[in-house]
């Protein structure tokens, strides 16, 4: 459904007005938006505050209007016109009666689900919550695990819409939603158990939710939600400052990050990758080392974002008060205590107001993998990609 922006305008200074006029249309163009009326003469039926020309503009949806009239190319624009005429700017939201959202939905576990577009209309928008137009979803392994039942103990509702992180534009906002409003650009980590991001609409806590910058692009703000916050969060865990770091799987999306993120506070940090990544990990600041080569006893903080046998790795290079995190596999709590260490195994939590800080105090991230970027409607394939296919980088679905 569509959204349309209506002017009323008095032209007071046309030299001033006509090299606004001119400018405009490549905005309203690069913003999606369609003229309909452009300066038409309006004819008074009844009443005498008409003004003397009539504009509508069309645009796909009240978010899109809000990010075209809200953007700082158009505020550029707008003195121009303020100066140079007098206008009545509003618009007519066409979808703002009912809502309806297509989402890609599971109706129980099992690794032979797939998943079915369903159209249904949206619920009454929370108080606290956003409803974003994804522009950009990202796929995590935890999307595939939902749907195959290995979380089944959490308390999942069905029909369940999966996808937990993404970028989109904020269409609507809730009655008690602050720092937020339509047509802003938001990325977000949100609840597993609600989910919802495997659609063109989804509603998100406000505080699961971060603006992004517009020197980000939808790429980075979609791929940096979960492992941001997950590096970060487990480097927490360590209740002292971190003089020497080990980093398993340096290569990978947290594991990169994390890598980053310990150079700026550790003295030292190691780093195990495959041989072909090891540039890419050398350039995050990281001393590429071999299982064999890593200190043992010396660590005070080991990351295993890798799995598998190579944790024997991080169990002896624990030093005395060490933490163990790994984000990928269980942990062996005695064994790490009996070196006097401590080991977590640690899932992120959502947290919009963390993420916007990390972001902004850590603009040069690196930049994510992209493996490759689907329709929406082929979820399944990417499910199954992220599943079995062994890529190399994020995958990302497109509304």
């Amino acid at each position: 459904m569509a959204a349309y922006f209506i002017a009323t305008i008095d032209v007071e200074d046309s030299k001033t007005f006509d090299l606004y006029r001119s400018l405009n249309p490549s905005l309203v163009e690069a913003a999606g938006g369609k003229y309909l009326v452009k300066g038409l003469p309006l004819t008074a039926l009844e009443g005498d505050d008409l003004r003397s020309r009539f504009v509508m503009i069309e645009f796909a949806s009240e978010a899109a209007l809000e990010r075209f009239y809200n953007s700082p190319e158009y505020a550029a624009l707008k003195p121009l016109r303020q100066r140079s005429a007098k206008s009545s700017i509003g618009y007519v939201n066409t979808d703002s009666a009912t809502s309806h959202r297509t989402g890609y939905q599971i109706p129980r576990f099992g690794d032979d689900v797939v998943l079915e577009p369903v159209t249904s209309a949206m619920p009454e928008l929370g108080p606290d919550d956003l409803r974003i137009q994804p522009t950009l979803i990202s796929l995590n392994p935890v999307d595939w695990k939902i749907q195959a039942g290995i979380l089944a103990a959490l308390p999942f509702a069905f029909p369940y819409t999966p996808g937990a992180e993404g970028v989109g534009i904020i269409e609507a906002v809730g009655t008690d939603v602050v720092g937020f409003r339509p047509g802003q650009r938001v990325m977000a980590f949100s609840s597993l158990v609600r989910g919802g991001w495997f659609a063109n609409k989804v509603d998100v806590s406000a505080s699961q939710c971060a603006l992004v910058p517009d020197s980000i692009p939808d790429e980075q703000a979609a791929a940096f939600n979960v492992p941001l916050l997950t590096a970060h969060q487990a480097i927490k865990l360590h209740p002292g400052a971190v003089k020497r770091a080990l980093v398993i799987g340096a290569s990978g999306s947290v594991g990169s990050i994390a890598t980053k993120l310990l150079g700026h506070i550790a003295e030292s940090v190691d780093a195990i990758c495959s041989p072909g990544n090891a540039d890419h990990v050398a350039a995050l600041g990281g001393n590429v080392v071999t299982p064999q080569e890593a200190a043992e006893g010396r660590y005070d903080f080991v990351l295993d974002a890798a799995g598998g046998p190579i944790i024997e790795t991080a169990y002896r290079s624990l030093a005395k008060g060490a933490t163990l995190v790994s984000i990928v596999q269980p942990v062996d709590e005695e064994r790490a205590r009996s070196a006097s260490a401590q080991a977590i195994r640690y899932s992120a939590q959502p947290d919009g107001g963390q993420l916007s800080d990390l972001m902004a105090r850590h603009p040069d991230l690196p930049a994510p993998r992209v493996a490759a970027t689907l329709p929406l409607a082929e979820v399944n394939t990417a499910l199954h990609l992220l599943k079995y296919g062994r890529v190399r980088g994020k995958i990302f679905l497109k509304p």
